[in-house]
């Protein structure tokens, strides 16, 4: 993990997305915080999201034909709406609780789970 200088970009870069709940796309990132910095280049923000990726301070959840930034680290799993497209955090997901058939699995030490389905809001609607 490579410590890098401190930057005003990538401080406003990391202090949107974790304010956010909702995994934006970089898009919806550089929008943000073009509100913040307004001279910043998108090259910038897709510099500085990968090297806080790199770091360890932000998830990248691939996202189809695009990518989503998740601002918490800590272990969680992923819930997107097959209609509204939202991608939301399952914090009480359990790892722990699967069982592995696979004989070469030891021990799981990291894992990227997305589970899809229809939210609440989509249910109530269809």
């Amino acid at each position: 993990m490579a410590i890098e200088r401190k930057s005003k970009q990538r401080d406003a870069i990391i202090n949107e997305l974790c304010s956010r709940f909702d995994h934006p796309t970089a898009m919806d990132l550089y929008l943000s915080v073009r509100e913040i910095i307004p001279n910043i280049s998108l090259g910038t923000l897709y510099r500085n999201l990968t090297q806080l990726e790199e770091n360890g301070m932000v998830l990248r959840i691939p996202d189809g034909s695009t990518d989503r930034f998740d601002g918490n680290v800590n272990p969680h799993a992923h819930f997107k709406c097959t209609t509204c497209g939202n991608v939301y955090d399952l914090m009480n997901f359990n790892i722990n609780s699967l069982t592995f058939s696979d004989e070469i699995i030891n021990k799981v030490t990291n894992y990227s789970l997305m589970a899809f389905g229809l939210c609440k809001n989509c249910n109530k609607i269809n």
